[in-house]
């Protein structure tokens, strides 16, 4: 599975640049097992969906039929996969079909995804058309030449073989002008080979062609955020969210770009968002919290998020940073009688 990286005068940045420090994403080494749990609920937690087909797929959504299972009686689906960006469809006779992507970030032994489908109307079976309307539907009409060659590249990405998947990924395109996903793993293929400017091109292509790509909106707000844009980057990031409201990475990097911004009340928000998911590797949102807290003048709530931080990542890079906020505030506060 694909995660892509920027070249090392463009890195990703994670961080709250001049308010935490500034936190580098590591390079990426060997993709690492882990656990995957989805578990599919029906509007809202109301119901869980149970026998219902799971796809998971890679970042521009190739899968094997190894990657496909049915829910349990829970929801729940479970796969053993590797770190980096994914794509998954869910599929069923009841509900909507619905497509999403998610993001393991390296070090995560354990991930875990809670989707929400829509049952479908009564009256009449589920539809193939994906969450993004008429542009997703579009996925639909790809001619299955242009797809057996989608496919080709997505396995060629998988493999390292970069040149030969860019070739692939735009001969698809030629094929099929309106493949959203051919235009995002081509980007995600181009930042692989330094190519940002094209990449970036590539992105904002697949937003044009489905505007609801989360996937795609990520990707571009990435290059955006290391480019230190985030009053740029942060449309991008609250699109994808509209689609996907619990991924941990771009609700992190929305509070952080708020708090950049001066935006605190939003930062605050989508901070106690963060923690309310599985937000491994993305402990630093305490921190983001904590800043925004300060700057309202709330020293009580910005103390708690920094031992939240200090619970969740003792040995992090902010932790002496954590402590001594903790300190300061603790010699301001009155402590209670």
């Amino acid at each position: 599975m694909l995660m892509w990286r920027l070249p090392q005068t463009v890195l990703v940045l994670l961080a709250v640049a001049g308010v935490c420090g500034a936190q580098q994403i590591d390079q990426l080494g060997a993709p690492k097992l882990v656990t995957l749990r989805l578990i599919v609920s029906i509007e809202g937690d109301l119901e869980k969906a149970a026998n219902v087909t799971v796809e998971l797929m890679d970042a521009v959504g190739f899968g094997g039929a190894m990657d496909r299972k049915l829910s349990d009686n829970d929801g729940t689906v479970i796969f053993r996969t590797l770190d980096g960006l994914h794509r998954y469809r869910i599929t069923g006779p009841d509900i909507e079909p619905y497509e999403g992507d998610l993001e393991i970030v390296r070090g995560e032994i354990f991930h875990m995804e809670r989707v929400h489908v829509r049952r479908a109307e009564r009256g009449r079976r589920s539809s193939e058309t994906p969450p993004g309307g008429l542009v997703a539907a579009a996925r639909l009409r790809v001619p299955a030449s242009a797809r057996k060659t989608f496919e080709k590249g997505a396995e060629a990405m998988r493999k390292q073989l970069w040149q030969e998947s860019r070739t692939l990924f735009e001969s698809a395109i030629r094929e099929y002008p309106q493949y959203d996903m051919a235009y995002n793993g081509l980007g995600a293929v181009q930042m692989q080979l330094n190519d940002v400017e094209a990449a970036r091109q590539s992105f904002s292509k697949a937003i044009e062609l489905n505007p609801d790509f989360a996937g795609a909106n990520r990707n571009l707000a990435r290059i955006l955020l290391a480019e230190r844009k985030n009053s740029e980057a942060l449309p991008l990031l609250m699109r994808s969210l509209t689609a996907e409201p619990q991924n941990a990475w771009a609700l992190t990097n929305a509070a952080n770009s708020e708090l950049l911004l001066h935006d605190f009340s939003n930062a605050i928000l989508h901070a106690r968002k963060a923690h309310a998911v599985p937000h491994q590797r993305f402990a630093m949102v305490h921190i983001v919290a904590a800043r925004a807290l300060e700057a309202t003048q709330k020293p009580a709530e910005a103390l708690a998020e920094y031992h939240l931080y200090l619970e969740e990542e003792p040995g992090g890079p902010n932790a002496r940073r954590a402590r001594e906020a903790i300190a300061r505030i603790t010699s301001l506060v009155p402590t209670p009688e």
